[in-house]
């Protein structure tokens, strides 16, 4: 019932930019080229009526460390990544065998204790059963030494770009603390990242 609606809204703003660009131009052409353009729009930023404003990052964030590339999808709540170095360097995350998730789990924990963590929060999504079914190697990552987030990385994680303002980093929190919340399926980790690229950016944008 939910898909229906949304694609009974989508189909709408469709008609509408149809009549209008028919009534305005008379040519059927240009009118069924309109309901394509605001079809292809709907489908690119994933707005549609009744959903609310477009997020100002367009709806991917991403998060980096030395060894590990990972983007979460606010619509989807997908995460994704590829390995930066190591043994599999270059590799999807999605590519990889359940044995060699293993391996880059381990060599993350000796080498980037930061992007262990992520990874175990992407596994987290895809194989939720991984530590308790012994795959996962031992106990999952420490807390690692702390580093500093920059305001880059900030905005990166929250899907922004600078000069967005503070209604646009509240906003943009709230849309992927519903999607990686814990409670939602999401990690301890990834929403401590969220909170805190939050904060810092609200700390450096002017009222």
């Amino acid at each position: 019932m939910g898909k229906l609606a949304v694609y009974l809204r989508k189909g709408s703003v469709v008609l509408v930019a149809f009549a209008a660009a028919f009534v305005m131009t008379r040519n059927i052409g240009l009118a069924l080229l309109a309901g394509m353009a605001a079809w292809s729009f709907m489908q690119r930023t994933g707005w549609f009526p009744g959903k609310g404003k477009i997020g100002v990052g367009g709806g991917t964030s991403s998060v980096r460390t030395p060894w590990l590339d990972m983007k979460l999808d606010h619509r989807t709540g997908a995460i994704s990544g590829r390995l930066l170095q190591g043994r599999f360097e270059g590799k999807a995350l999605d590519d990889l065998s359940e044995a060699e998730r293993g391996e880059v789990l381990a060599e993350l924990r000796a080498k980037d204790a930061q992007g262990a963590k992520l990874f175990e929060a992407w596994l987290d999504r895809v194989s939720p059963d991984w530590a308790a079914d012994g795959r996962g190697g031992g106990d999952r990552a420490g807390a690692g030494p702390a580093r500093a987030m920059t305001l880059d990385e900030a905005y990166l994680i929250l899907g922004l770009k600078r000069g967005a303002k503070r209604d646009d980093v509240h906003a943009a929190h709230r849309n992927l603390m519903k999607r990686f919340h814990p409670d939602q399926g999401g990690s301890n980790y990834l929403a401590s990242q969220i909170n805190a690229a939050k904060d810092l950016l609200l700390k450096n944008i002017g009222a």
